[in-house]
């Protein structure tokens, strides 16, 4: 009598099932999501990392990043809860002949970078701009890194925060946007910006004998699916400012995104190395007449 109701509950059944597939092959969420670059000009280089902090493990699972001068890497994640360490992406193979680890050749592997990190796993995800500098010192490490908080509520899409490094105070102009910076202080500066890339007027001050003496002034390319930071700085006695300009990127196509810890393992679908597709935002900067 009730037959009719067996073919419905096991229709039922497999559509539960296959609603449920996504919520299970889903990533684990990142402890941190970054972005790089280097703060000298003209230096570039390519990096390598374990997404899951596991560079200990001989078949532990590589990521490379370019880092390059003019504008920040593509995203790339972490899933690890102590320092990210970077190596030399010669000694860290990820290819099929890595699997082939034995004990009597163990793998070598260069750190060239570490960045102080901790994360107890149920944080928020972390996000950092990481800024590498090339260490003067005489350690084993071939750069240093500087970090800044890049965060979507740090640092806004439509919005760009800016930094003094400065003995005195700078002021300026962007766009309709008037702010003052003392040394060592940041400011965020967002407001109505279209979807559209359009030059915005960028001008400095100093104040010099009661006057407002201008000593920068250039048109910067924004929009509001872009977003960064701006530092003041001088080179060779002269106002200059360092720009890294960020579009908006989808988590799911950062680096190492979906990863599994070691080389043996199947990786995720979803994941989005794509080295190649990387299109990085070289800031658009026009120096008025």
């Amino acid at each position: 009598m009730y037959a009719w109701k067996y073919p419905a509950l096991l229709l039922v059944a497999h559509i539960l099932f296959y609603i449920s597939l996504p919520a299970q092959q889903k990533p684990q969420k990142p402890t941190a999501v970054f972005s790089a670059v280097f703060w000298e000009r003209f230096m570039s280089a390519r990096v390598s990392y374990a997404p899951w902090g596991n560079e200990n493990d001989d078949n532990a699972t590589f990521r490379e990043v370019q880092v390059g001068f003019s504008a920040p890497s593509q995203k790339f994640v972490y899933y690890g809860t102590e320092n990210l360490k970077f190596y030399d992406p010669s000694e860290t193979s990820t290819s099929v002949e890595a699997e082939a680890v034995t004990k009597e050749e163990p793998i070598k592997r260069t750190p060239i970078a570490d960045f102080p990190f901790s994360s107890d796993g149920e944080e928020e995800t972390k996000q950092y701009l990481l800024l590498f500098l090339k260490d003067p010192k005489d350690t084993e490490l071939k750069y240093k890194i500087h970090a800044l908080p890049f965060s979507t509520t740090d640092v806004p899409q439509g919005s760009l925060k800016f930094f003094s490094q400065l003995r005195e105070t700078v002021y300026f102009t962007f766009g309709k946007s008037k702010a003052s910076l003392a040394s060592g202080k940041s400011t965020l500066i967002q407001g109505q910006i279209g979807s559209a890339s359009e030059f915005r007027p960028l001008a400095a001050y100093f104040l010099s004998a009661g006057k407002y003496e201008k000593v920068m002034s250039q048109s910067l390319s924004f929009s509001n699916r872009q977003r960064g930071v701006l530092f003041f700085t001088k080179q060779r006695g002269r106002l200059r400012s360092k720009i890294y300009l960020e579009n908006l990127q989808p988590l799911e196509r950062a680096i190492g995104y979906g990863v599994k810890p070691l080389i043996n393992q199947i990786p995720a679908e979803n994941e989005r190395q794509g080295l190649e597709e990387q299109n990085p935002i070289n800031p658009v900067v026009r120096p008025e007449a």
